[in-house]
C-alpha cells in the first residue's frame, strides 16, 4: 500500500512546486510592467525635449513680475444726491475722462531764475497772432457730455501741459497755482464755504480756480473740496439765501459763473436749476441799454465793475447749455452796451477808453473788464477792444517806459479804495485780454507779469494784494487772502483755462449740427441727462 501512495504524493510534489515556479515569474513580469512603462515614457520625454530645445533660451534671463496689492481705506461721501450723480459720471468716463491731478516738486524759488525761466525762448508763445480760434470755439452749446469734453480739453493733464508750453507758462507757473489750490484746501470751512465776508462771492472765485485746473467731484486730491463748494452754492441758490444788499449783484454773477462751469464740465443734474435761476436773475435785471448796476436797478446809472460779471457768467452759461429765456439776446445788448455806452473815443491816447460808470476815464481794471468782455462775447477783434489792448499794452505795462509800469507788487504803490481799484483785481482782467490779444502783446505782458505773481506768493501758497487801503475804507474784504489767492491762481491758469472754452458762437452755429451731432444722430447715441 505504502509503496503505491510514494510515487502519486512525489508527482504532486512536483506539480505544486511547478505552478508555484509559474506564478512567480507571472508576478515577476507584472511588477515589471509599471516601471517599463515608466521607463518608456520618461524615455520619450528625454526625446521630446532635445527635439524642442531652444539653446539659445537659456540665455535669456526670466521676467519676474511682482504684484503686490494693497488695500486702503477710503473715505466715503456722505452726500446721497451728489453719489447718485458720481454714479452716472462713471457710466460716462469714457466720454469724458476724469483729468488727474499732477503734484510737482516745489523748489525753492529765486527771482532770477523765475525771471530766466520765463524769458525761455522754448516756452514762448507759438500761438498764431490773432490767436483766432474760432474753428474749435464755434461750438453750438449743449446737454451732452460727449460733446463738451472737446470744449474743456485744455484743463484735462495732457492738454495743460500741452497749453502751458504754448502759451509761455512753465513748471513755477503750475506749481504756484497747486499751492494756491492747497492752501485754499486747507481753508475752506466746514459748510463748503470761504472766507468770513462776501462767503457767497468768494466761494464761487474759488470754486473757479479749482474747476480751471480741472477738478471735479471725482478729483483725487480736490474732489471733496470741490463737491462740497458745488454743493454749498447750490443750496444757498436754491434756498433764496443770497445776500440783496448793493453787493447782490457782484455775488450772484460770480456764482452764476462758477455754477455755470461747474455743470459745464460735469453735467451733474442737481447743478443745473440754481445755474438757471441765477443765470435769469441775471438776465431780468439787466438794463434796457445792456448794463448793470447795484441791486439789479434799472436806472440811469450804470456800473461797469458789476457788469463785467453778469456778462462773465452768460457767457459760461451758454456754453454749459444753459435754458434761459433771454440768455442770447441778453450777450448781445452787452456788447452793445460796452461799445456805444461804456467807450469814450478819444484822440489822446493815454485816455482810458472804458468807463466805471460814465464814458471813459475808468480804472485800470475798467479797461482790462471791458476788453475782455467783448473778447468772451465775440467782438475781441472790433476797434473799442482794440484801443484797449492798445492801452493795457502803452500804460499798464509800459514796455516803452518800464518806470510808469503798473505792474509792480509794492505797497507804497497801490491804494486801496475797493473791489475793483485791487491789483489783483485788475491782473486777473487784464491777464486774459492779453492772452486773447495776440503772441507779441502776450509774450511781452507774460514775462513781466507770471514771475512778478509767482515770487510774491508766499511760501504757504496764499497771495496778499499789495497796497493799501485808502482813508474812506473802514473794512477790507477786497484785500482778503482769500480773495487775492483766487484771482491770482486764475491769472495763472490764463494757458488753459479759456483756450478751447470761449468764443461767441455765430448765428450758422444755432442752426446748423456739429459735427459731434451728426456722428451722436448716426450712432443713435443720447447721452444727456
Amino acid at each position: 500500500m505504502s509503496e503505491y501512495q510514494q510515487p502519486d504524493y512525489e508527482a504532486q510534489q512536483q506539480n505544486l512546486e511547478a505552478i508555484l515556479a509559474a506564478y512567480q515569474r507571472r508576478r515577476n513580469i507584472e511588477s515589471m510592467i509599471g516601471p517599463l512603462v515608466s521607463l518608456g515614457i520618461h524615455v520619450l520625454f528625454v526625446l521630446c525635449l532635445f527635439l524642442f530645445y531652444d539653446p539659445t533660451a537659456a540665455s535669456q534671463a526670466p521676467l519676474v513680475v511682482e504684484v503686490k496689492i494693497q488695500e486702503e481705506e477710503t473715505k466715503e461721501l456722505e452726500d446721497e444726491k451728489i453719489l447718485e450723480e458720481l454714479d452716472k459720471l462713471e457710466q460716462l468716463a469714457d466720454a469724458q475722462p476724469v483729468p488727474e491731478t499732477e503734484i510737482p516738486v516745489i523748489e525753492a524759488e529765486q527771482v532770477a531764475e523765475i525771471s530766466e525761466d520765463f524769458a525761455d525762448p522754448n516756452l514762448a508763445a507759438s500761438t498764431e497772432e490773432t490767436m483766432d480760434f474760432s474753428d474749435a470755439l464755434d461750438i453750438k452749446a449743449n446737454d451732452t457730455p460727449l460733446k463738451l469734453s472737446s470744449l474743456y480739453e485744455g484743463r484735462s493733464t495732457t492738454g495743460r501741459m500741452k497749453a502751458i508750453k504754448r502759451g509761455g507758462g512753465s513748471n513755477r507757473t503750475e506749481s504756484a497755482v497747486l499751492k494756491a489750490l492747497r492752501w485754499l484746501k486747507k481753508e475752506q470751512n466746514p459748510n463748503g464755504s470761504w472766507a468770513t465776508q462776501y462767503q457767497d462771492a468768494m466761494t464761487g472765485l474759488c470754486l473757479l480756480a479749482f474747476l480751471a485746473h480741472g477738478e471735479t467731484p471725482t478729483s483725487e486730491e480736490f474732489g471733496e473740496t470741490v463737491q462740497r463748494a458745488m454743493q454749498y452754492l447750490a443750496d444757498r441758490v436754491n434756498a433764496n439765501a443770497l445776500s440783496k444788499d448793493n453787493t447782490y449783484p457782484y455775488t450772484n454773477g460770480i456764482v452764476a459763473y462758477a455754477l455755470s462751469e461747474a455743470y459745464g464740465m460735469t453735467k451733474i443734474p442737481f447743478l443745473k436749476p440754481p445755474m438757471e435761476a441765477a443765470l435769469q436773475v441775471i438776465v431780468d435785471g439787466q438794463q434796457p441799454g445792456g448794463g448793470y448796476d447795484y441791486q439789479y436797478k434799472k436806472g440811469a446809472r450804470w456800473d461797469l465793475s458789476v457788469a463785467g460779471w453778469q456778462y462773465q457768467a452768460m457767457k459760461a452759461g451758454y456754453v454749459a447749455g444753459a435754458d434761459v429765456k433771454g440768455l442770447d439776446r441778453g450777450m448781445e445788448k452787452g456788447v452793445s452796451f460796452m461799445r456805444r455806452v461804456a467807450f469814450k473815443k478819444s484822440k489822446d491816447p493815454s485816455a482810458r477808453p472804458f468807463g466805471y460808470a460814465s464814458p471813459g476815464g475808468g480804472s485800470d481794471g475798467m479797461q482790462g473788464a471791458g476788453t475782455l468782455c467783448l473778447q468772451l462775447l465775440g467782438e475781441g477783434n472790433c476797434a473799442e477792444a482794440k484801443t484797449g489792448i492798445t492801452y493795457i499794452n502803452d500804460y499798464i505795462n509800459s514796455p516803452k517806459n518800464p518806470q510808469a509800469t503798473r505792474l509792480k507788487w509794492s505797497d507804497d504803490f497801490w491804494t486801496c479804495d475797493g473791489a475793483h481799484s485791487n491789483p489783483t483785481y485788475y491782473w486777473y482782467y487784464c491777464t486774459q485780454a492779453m492772452f486773447h490779444a495776440g503772441q507779441r502783446t502776450w509774450k511781452d505782458w507774460n514775462e513781466k507779469f507770471s514771475p512778478l505773481c509767482v515770487q510774491a506768493q508766499h511760501q504757504d501758497g496764499y497771495w496778499e494784494s499789495p497796497g493799501k487801503l485808502s482813508k474812506n475804507v473802514k473794512s477790507k474784504p477786497q484785500m482778503d487772502k482769500v480773495y487775492s489767492t483766487a484771482l491770482c491762481a486764475l491769472s495763472l491758469q490764463v494757458y488753459y483755462r479759456y483756450l478751447p472754452t470761449y468764443k461767441m458762437p455765430k448765428q450758422v452755429a444755432k442752426v446748423e449740427k456739429t459735427a459731434m451731432e451728426s456722428l451722436d444722430d448716426d450712432l443713435g447715441l443720447d447721452l444727456g441727462l
